[in-house]
């Protein structure tokens, strides 16, 4: 149900890590940037209290929403701080059943569990280095036997994600584009890694940043433009050139 209360004809989503983050003296000048009819989200595998630090060692001001852990926690800025939308819990919570992922995948030894900091509720997060094609595909058949739904997610050359099939960053975008009532085209996505693909490939408006791992830099849609710059000033670039600034 959209906000009518709410001050933003637009929405700028961008992931941290690799595209926000990188190059200082840009990141500051996009932030000055961004108007206050902007919606800034900041879409990120983090979780809050790495955001918060963030923020605070680098003085920039606080975004207007938090798409974190890859889609699975949404905060929204409400008098200074950030409050959890509970209301996101309960639309991802169909059909997952982290218990069950976890124990079809047991036995397969390629599979490492990343810190217990970056495992939650709605979030199942491995480490995969080694034969990564035939374990996805051995993941997706077990899975497609045993009818487990799950978004499985899996980016940078090691980190596999199993998020909520209605979780992940594309879901969290739509859903904060609905929540303020902000058109479609008014909206653009920032992004270097795999994790990030989703939104693309949904059709939203997209910058992929110079920098970005080929998994993304080999998305050809026409809704993405490929930056020369790198990091925030790639996403300068991009913005530019949708008209954004």
């Amino acid at each position: 149900m959209k906000d009518t209360s709410n001050p933003y004809n637009k929405m700028l989503c961008v992931d941290m890590d690799g595209t926000l983050i990188g190059d200082d003296e840009s990141m500051y000048e996009l932030m000055k940037l961004i108007d206050k009819n902007t919606l800034l989200a900041f879409c990120t595998g983090r979780h809050l209290p790495s955001v918060i630090v963030f923020i605070n060692e680098k003085g920039v001001r606080k975004p207007d929403a938090c798409v974190l852990l890859v889609g699975t926690e949404i905060y929204l800025l409400e008098k200074g701080e950030f409050v959890l939308d509970n209301n996101w819990n309960q639309v991802i919570s169909e059909d997952w059943n982290r218990e069950e992922i976890v124990r079809l995948l047991t036995d397969i030894k390629e599979l490492v569990l990343q810190d217990e900091e970056w495992q939650t509720r709605f979030k199942l997060s491995y480490f995969l280095t080694e034969n990564q094609a035939e374990v996805l595909q051995e993941i997706t058949n077990r899975m497609e036997k045993a009818k487990l739904k799950a978004n499985v997610i899996y980016s940078g050359g090691e980190f596999l994600d199993f998020l909520p099939v209605r979780a992940g960053k594309v879901g969290a975008v739509r859903y904060l584009g609905d929540k303020f009532g902000i058109d479609r085209e008014a909206m653009v996505v920032c992004g270097d890694s795999g994790n990030d693909l989703d939104m693309f490939e949904a059709g939203f408006k997209g910058i992929i940043v110079g920098n970005a791992h080929a998994e993304l830099k080999s998305f050809d849609g026409e809704n993405a433009y490929h930056a020369i710059g790198e990091y925030s000033a790639g996403i300068i670039e991009g913005l530019r050139y949708f008209d954004f600034i």
